[in-house]
């Protein structure tokens, strides 16, 4: 009996063991590419799962499009052609593993789009680690080297051969951007304020703000604390100064070259004052919490104006044709 139950464990562990090196001797199938932005790269086919772990080529193109920003920013011209060999590596019947990109395209592409991302505040994705991907194309490990990065790419220019901009006051002071063919002046440049004015204004802004900021988080808290009814309507309003408030407190605390200035690719060692289509996180993030929340002010304003009118009635000058809320009608429904 032991021995019959013994012949039955060895065989259903061979027959385990067979099956699972059939698992991996199964060669994967190629199927053609569908993701629009990966036609036309040099292959047709691919094969699934992909390098990073997606099992459907739809997947693999909802995150291609996530990098669309910086594909047409353009930091690199092998950009494209390395995300697509990461997320739809190419196949083929010859060989049993999906073919991706080598280490060094990974690394070109790095050192050139990876200072892009930083500037929005975003890492490196760890998908896309470099040393993931093999070294070199050899007999062990196939690799895609990729085109070569074209000498037009990244330019690389020194002080003595920046662009000029001629026709503009002071054009000593600025820098052509090639990409976008307008001129940006550098950060440091004194064009229109002179250091003093510029470190007035900083004192005086920096000052305001921090008072700003203070008053803003005291009238929040007097009317979270408030019971009456009017306090509350005027809740969203005070929240939207608020955080008009915090967005200037961004631009103190990062301070001004953090939020003012950044690079371009072509002039990596230069700090430009930031102009079209150059952006850091904290220029972004003070524009977005300043426009958006100052438009929603203004918007409250509005409504409660209305409001106020609806629920309490005016009084008004007949001479001189204006109207103002009363205060005997607001005293009387308010009870004061």
């Amino acid at each position: 009996m032991a021995t019959r139950l013994l012949l039955k464990l060895t065989l259903l562990l061979s027959c385990s063991v067979a099956l699972g090196s059939s698992d991996f001797a199964i060669q994967r199938t190629c199927e053609p590419i569908r993701i629009e932005l990966c036609r036309g790269i040099g292959y047709n086919e691919t094969s699934l799962p992909n390098l990073v772990g997606h099992e459907l080529q739809t997947d693999a193109d909802f995150t291609l499009q996530t990098f669309s920003p910086l594909i047409q920013y353009g930091c690199s011209k092998q950009l494209k052609f390395f995300l697509c060999a990461a997320y739809v590596p190419m196949c083929t019947p010859k060989v049993s593993m999906p073919i991706g990109p080598c280490r060094g395209l990974c690394l070109t592409v790095k050192t050139l789009c990876h200072p892009i991302l930083q500037g929005f505040g975003f890492p490196w994705p760890s998908a896309l680690d470099c040393n993931r991907f093999p070294e070199e194309n050899n007999h062990e490990h196939m690799c895609m080297q990729g085109p070569g990065e074209p000498t037009d790419g990244v330019i690389m220019i020194s002080k003595n051969d920046r662009p000029t901009c001629q026709g503009l006051v002071k054009s000593h002071l600025y820098v052509r951007l090639n990409r976008s063919g307008r001129c940006a002046p550098l950060c440091e440049a004194d064009i229109m304020f002179e250091q003093n004015e510029k470190h007035f204004a900083e004192v005086w802004l920096t000052s305001w703000s921090v008072a700003a900021l203070f008053t803003a988080i005291v009238a929040t808290l007097c009317l979270i604390l408030s019971t009456k009814r009017w306090d509350k309507i005027l809740m969203p309003l005070v929240i939207s100064h608020c955080l008009v408030t915090v967005g200037w407190a961004v631009r103190w605390l990062a301070g001004r070259n953090a939020t003012a200035c950044g690079y371009d690719i072509q002039l990596p060692g230069v700090s430009l004052l930031l102009t079209d289509g150059l952006m850091t996180a904290p220029c972004a993030a003070t524009f977005l919490l300043r426009y958006y929340f100052g438009m929603t002010a203004a918007v409250c304003r509005s409504e409660e104006s209305i409001l106020v009118e609806e629920l309490v009635g005016g009084s008004g000058f007949g001479e001189i044709g204006v109207e103002e809320i009363g205060i005997e009608e607001w005293e009387s429904k308010e009870g004061v």
